[in-house]
């Protein structure tokens, strides 16, 4: 049976490669995928699976609309049976400088909107025989400390810490729900990072054991499996993919 999906945040970097891994093992397979911007991309993806890729530009943040599209697409295309809670933001600054309300604007995308989506899945389930493998996407920032990234360190705590009461809670209605954490990985920003942060980016390569950063596709094989119905008594469970980062 056709497996039909929710990726947010698959304007790129590893949401981008979620969404083309999806399909890679799911040809017939759909996605409803939500971003904050219409990537080239993203169009590549949509002309090649015209009928199956469902494309929102929405701002996660915008909780009655983002649960508004879920619904719509659901009537259509049927229950979504796994999902990819991967949007959010950056943010880089020091605790003495970051307001107050820069905690909250993280807080919020990167925290609050993923709970909303899990609470609508959740709460808006028809049959609850049939599984449904949520997936958030956190960071190594949530376990570890790292110098001006206490507001970004918020959110995926938090997120961390959501994802373990909800494991317990909604167990009961055939829900599994984990967090994957990857280190520093090649995404849109890491260009920019290599060539502004120089001394930064070798210090990241200095902290990983296998000495380089991931690719994007090497995280998206990992939220496959974890996504797929061969995790089938796996949740409330965070796995790291960094290199060895947090081993040390």
């Amino acid at each position: 049976m056709a497996r039909i999906s929710l990726i947010t945040g698959c304007g790129r970097g590893i949401g981008l490669s979620c969404a083309e891994k999806f399909f890679e093992n799911n040809p017939d397979g759909k996605i409803l995928g939500i971003s904050r911007s219409k990537t080239k991309e993203v169009q590549d993806l949509q002309d090649r699976y015209a009928d199956q890729f469902f494309f929102k530009a929405l701002d996660i943040n915008r909780h009655l609309e983002v649960n508004s599209l879920i619904t719509q697409f659901q009537e259509v295309n049927g229950q979504i049976d796994c999902a990819i809670c991967n949007a959010g933001m950056r943010s880089r600054i020091s605790i003495k400088d970051a307001l107050i309300d820069t905690y909250r604007q993280v807080l919020e995308t990167n925290t609050i909107s993923q709970i909303n989506i899990v609470k609508h899945l959740a709460s808006t389930r028809e049959n609850n025989s049939k599984p449904l493998s949520i997936l958030v996407i956190s960071s190594i920032v949530g376990q570890r400390g790292f110098v001006d990234l206490s507001t970004y360190g918020v959110s995926k705590s938090a997120l961390e810490g959501f994802i373990k009461s909800a494991a317990v809670e909604l167990a009961s209605d055939n829900i599994l729900i984990n967090s994957l954490n990857p280190g520093f990985a090649k995404s849109s920003y890491e260009t920019a990072f290599k060539e502004n942060k120089k001394e930064l980016y070798e210090w990241t390569l200095e902290q990983t054991p296998l000495k380089r950063w991931g690719e994007c596709r090497e995280i998206a094989e990992m939220a496959m499996f974890l996504i797929s119905e061969k995790n089938s008594y796996m949740t409330g469970s965070v796995i790291y993919c960094d290199g060895g980062w947090t081993s040390k």
